[in-house]
């Protein structure tokens, strides 16, 4: 073993690999702008696939929903088909039983537009939208009108 005789017969205990080199300050700069654009540019390239995903995933959704709502209507006419054969079963009249069976049907879709026409005032943000108008200071408003 060796002892070095002279400062510059030292090795540096770092690897050479890690040493850090001095650069300007506009290289620096310019480095730091490529990696920005560069994360930018990643960020943008992930919500694009996310997008495209989210896209595809509504699309498998709604046409979902349409085949759920045709089996629902056949499952509904298959139950009034029913009711009507039972009511006629007791000795009603056919298109007394239908006109019955009609009118329950009626009767259960104004339920139902009248529950969505109560639930869509929601819709238009009632509460954020009274939040974010500006009030009129002491009431000053009011005494120009």
């Amino acid at each position: 073993m060796s002892v070095p005789q002279e400062a510059k017969d030292i090795e540096p205990a770092v690897n050479s690999d890690h040493t850090v080199s001095a650069t300007s300050p506009l290289d620096d700069v310019s480095t730091l702008q490529r990696e920005l654009h560069q994360l930018i540019y990643e960020q943008l390239q992930l919500a694009a696939l996310e997008v495209r995903l989210a896209a595809r995933s509504l699309m498998i959704m709604i046409s979902s929903a349409i085949c759920i709502g045709a089996l629902l209507v056949l499952v509904w006419v298959g139950l009034m088909g029913a009711i009507a054969l039972s009511l006629i079963g007791t000795g009603l009249q056919p298109a007394l039983a239908l006109l019955g069976v009609s009118a329950l049907t009626a009767i259960l879709t104004l339920l139902l537009f009248r529950l969505i026409l109560n639930r869509s005032r929601d819709l238009g943000l009632p509460a954020t939208l009274h939040t974010l108008k500006p009030s009129a200071p002491n009431g000053r408003d009011r005494e120009s009108t």
